[in-house]
């Protein structure tokens, strides 16, 4: 039995030493690791056009965006816009009857969305730097709505906009603009031919507790979809008018002004503005502490509709503001 054991213990012995250490042998994935990491990001990125339908790393996207964009400012094609117009005539879609479902709904708020870029000239630099300024969307042909504060930048040389499948355009001149609903509606500059998927307008106040759906690019995440509810309608007393929003609970963040806000049938409900941080400790200036609830806002749809059916002067022949439902 002694005699058998040590047989045994030497046999054991000599096949674990025939065997590799691994714990000395570095693993080859992680060499190829630790080699990468060592080559900068920036380096590995580089423009690459989206594709319906395939996944996307939002930098490389960026980088497209700007160098498409850089060649029609080169060309002379993207020029500074003029705010003059309140109304414009415009045919738009028919609304809408039939629920869909989310798949659906997001495929087609992914493709008629767009991502707007803004050409921009700082004081003290004198390079023209390009940013994406935010969202919007095709609502007719050759046309789409934005948030006027996307749109109307001082110091703005020009806008782009980029489509889901990689298309860029420039965005050749304002149509109509209102001040007191922050929006802007925009004529793109299509070539002969050119048609983009259009989303239409809800006329009516969508009821609190409907379902929505938020096509947006929050912090340069873009296209990414949300879902949530209206929440409640409020208005907001300014000195220039009275300012309609719908509060819903989809969630958005900057970037994502003037992007889509739709409703099971597929219809804009509304359009993306802003947010409210609420503290439960705020002296209203520095201190902000435990944060406690984020409301999101967008302005209704039924607010666009004065500026393409028309509406009446005031006498300072600016647009009556737009009262609420």
């Amino acid at each position: 039995m002694t005699r058998s054991l040590a047989a045994l213990f030497i046999t054991s012995a000599i096949v674990l030493d025939a065997l590799p250490v691994c714990a000395q042998v570095p693993h080859p994935t992680a060499a190829a690791e630790k080699a990468k990491a060592k080559v900068p990001a920036e380096k590995l990125l580089q423009p690459r056009t989206p594709v319906t339908g395939q996944a996307f790393d939002d930098r490389e996207l960026e980088l497209y965006f700007e160098a498409e964009s850089r060649k029609l400012f080169s060309d002379k094609r993207v020029n500074p816009l003029h705010f003059e117009r309140h109304v414009c005539g415009l045919q738009l879609p028919t609304e809408p009857t039939e629920k869909l479902a989310g798949p659906a709904i997001a495929a087609r708020a992914e493709a008629a969305t767009l991502v707007l870029g803004e050409f921009s000239k700082e004081a003290k630099k004198q390079q023209i730097s390009f940013n994406v300024a935010g969202g919007g969307f095709m609502i007719a042909p050759g046309v789409c709505l934005t948030s006027l504060h996307v749109a109307k930048d001082k110091g703005a040389k020009g806008f782009c906009a980029l489509t889901r499948d990689g298309h860029v355009f420039p965005i050749r001149e304002v149509l109509a603009y209102e001040p007191v609903n922050d929006l802007a509606i925009l004529q793109l500059d299509l070539p002969e031919g050119v048609d983009l998927p259009t989303l239409p307008l809800a006329h009516e106040a969508a009821p609190t507790g409907s379902p929505v759906f938020v096509m947006s690019h929050p912090d340069d995440r873009f296209f990414l979809l949300s879902t949530g509810y209206v929440a409640r309608h409020t208005l907001w007393r300014t000195a220039g008018g009275v300012e309609a929003f719908m509060t819903i609970t989809a969630d958005f963040a900057k970037g994502s002004s003037g992007c889509p806000v739709l409703d099971e049938h597929g219809a804009v409900i509304g359009i993306v503005n802003n947010t409210e941080s609420i503290y439960y400790d705020d002296d209203g200036h520095r201190k902000q502490l435990d944060l406690q609830m984020v409301v999101k806002n967008a302005t209704p749809s039924w607010a666009v509709l004065p500026m393409i059916e028309g509406t009446a002067k005031t006498a300072a022949g600016s647009p009556a503001s737009v009262q609420a439902p």
